[in-house]
């Protein structure tokens, strides 16, 4: 942040340490006048700036109400709502101490303002940082891409490359020939995995549920994505299409099922699709075994849900090569 202090009084720095004693918010400079201001903010070299008025200092003193202003930049709206919510309970704790210390003058002698009592506590993530959630993410988004491009890719080549039609003359049917497509990715998703927990250590993301629960999880989560994979390949005829074919799944497989914004706040159309997704559900279940310790007496709606998606699109994929095979 930058500050514009045009007061210069001890008020307006206790307000300006108030800022910069929490964590959130980082003093870049001071400034000048509200062309310099404009100046950082336009450039992008700060997110906020805090304005105190030159009468700041003096409105206090003799009892009336002071103003400041606090601008944000609003191009990352989730960046700048914290940064409004952060100013206004600092300003409010200020506020309060001015108040307490004008009553205790008038002979109210108060040690705080009455009123409903806010202790905060949160469950499972009570540092409430976001690296936990990030690490998982990206464990979750490697198994999607993982377990869609790889089985997907895997049936096309066969087509592109025209062994598909050696294959029909053998004794084995579609179903099998499915199947061995989506051995391969399976091991390689679940092999990833292993490596995926040395980042989780790396970052000092605790998993406190249990690890061989996450694996199951993690092999229901590929068999759904690998589902998806197998009916892309039977539908496209050249690694190309896959390829795209792939890409345009994965975008509502991350932004529709709780990656990037809870899927409660979506429209109706959106949700639905989202809880199509295999993402949404490991997703859940993954961020329950991590963080909250949780297992299959909880999660085995979450499982169902994955083995159910997978099955279904594998079987309608297996229906779409069977056809062609005949």
């Amino acid at each position: 942040m930058v500050v514009y202090d045009s007061n210069q009084s001890k008020f307006s720095r206790e307000l300006i340490e108030k800022f910069v004693s929490t964590e959130y918010f980082d003093l870049k400079s001071y400034v000048a006048d509200y062309k310099e201001l404009k100046q950082k903010m336009d450039s992008g070299e700060v997110k906020n700036a805090l304005v105190i008025p030159s009468d700041f200092s003096r409105r206090l003193l003799s009892g009336e109400s002071a103003n400041i202003q606090y601008i944000c930049d609003a191009a990352d709206a989730n960046l700048a709502g914290q940064g409004i919510g952060y100013a206004k309970r600092i300003v409010a704790d200020y506020n309060n101490k001015i108040l307490i210390k004008r009553l205790n003058k008038q002979g109210i002698i108060i040690s705080e303002m009455p009123g409903v009592e806010n202790h905060m506590r949160t469950f499972y993530s009570q540092e409430m940082d976001s690296i936990y959630f990030v690490v998982i993410l990206h464990i979750v988004v490697a198994g999607l891409i993982g377990g869609l491009v790889l089985s997907s890719t895997a049936i096309v080549r066969e087509k592109e490359r025209g062994t598909i039609d050696q294959l029909m003359v053998t004794p084995i049917t579609a179903v099998e020939f499915a199947l061995a497509k989506t051995i391969a990715p399976l091991i390689i998703g679940l092999l990833s995995t292993i490596f995926s927990f040395f980042v989780a250590v790396w970052f000092g993301v605790p998993c406190r549920g249990s690890v061989i629960t996450f694996f199951f999880f993690m092999a229901f989560f590929l068999v759904g994505n690998i589902g998806i994979g197998v009916l892309v390949g039977s539908i496209c005829s050249n690694m190309l299409q896959a390829i795209l074919l792939s890409y345009v799944i994965w975008f509502p497989g991350v932004a529709l099922t709780g990656l990037l914004l809870p899927v409660e706040n979506m429209i109706p159309a959106c949700q639905v699709i989202g809880n199509l997704m295999p993402t949404t559900h490991f997703m859940i279940a993954a961020n329950a075994i991590f963080q909250k310790n949780v297992g299959f007496a909880v999660l085995w709606p979450e499982a169902l849900k994955l083995l159910g998606t997978g099955i279904g699109l594998f079987a309608l994929g297996t229906y779409i090569l069977h056809r062609q095979w005949k």
